[in-house]
């Protein structure tokens, strides 16, 4: 016997045609700075070049946990280096397998690749978007103007300020939740991202 939920039945019947897919790679070594969304950028851009050119890819933020002892994330066997990509380059994304990657904190290996689907679930978390702005009502705004140009029009709960620095100076923006979407709505935003700087890891 199985609980019944409605979303997942919808979700199982839903059809879409996935312009991206996430990628996933084991991950080998010890830590990375939780500050790594700009150096794991680059040092991925190394072996796959085109990503600089291609404003559709995202790279996840990877969830270690804290170590407790500095500012760097523990790297252990479950943690993973997950890219979203659009679904004409998943290939090349194989270029990445038994590379090496030096994001801040000491070498990590990067293992084997396996393609994920996108899930249209109705309430979507990011934790950190980027609006180009540290002021909360101004973040807000611009993120219900540009969901508006999606023609998405649902409930917004913003949560912690988030501060990413890189060479070019800080970037700030808060966590954000988008509830009470479409399933196609839901596919939109994930594979289009919300905000700027997707390449490290916002939106």
């Amino acid at each position: 016997m199985r609980l019944f939920n409605p979303e997942w039945e919808a979700i199982k019947e839903f059809e879409h045609t996935a312009l991206c897919r996430d990628v996933q790679f084991d991950l080998a070594g010890h830590e990375l700075p939780e500050d790594h969304g700009f150096a794991l950028f680059e040092e991925l851009a190394r072996h796959l070049p085109w990503l600089r050119e291609t404003p559709e890819a995202g790279v996840h933020p990877v969830h270690g946990a804290p170590s407790g002892r500095n500012a760097n994330l523990v790297i252990n066997r479950r943690v993973k280096l997950v890219l979203r990509l659009p679904v004409a380059r998943l290939e090349e994304a194989r270029a990445l397998e038994g590379k090496r990657i030096d994001p801040g904190a000491g070498e990590l290996g990067i293992g084997a690749m396996k393609e994920r689907p996108l899930t249209p679930y109705v309430t979507l978390y990011s934790p950190f978007v980027d609006m180009g702005t540290t002021d909360e009502a101004e973040f807000m705004d611009s993120a219900r103007k540009e969901l508006e140009t999606m023609d998405i029009r649902c409930g917004l709960i913003p949560g912690k300020a988030r501060l990413m620095h890189t060479p070019n100076g800080v970037i700030g923006g808060y966590s954000l939740m988008l509830h009470d979407i479409t399933l196609s709505q839901s596919m939109a935003v994930q594979e289009r991202g919300l905000g700027l700087h997707r390449g490290y890891g916002c939106g």
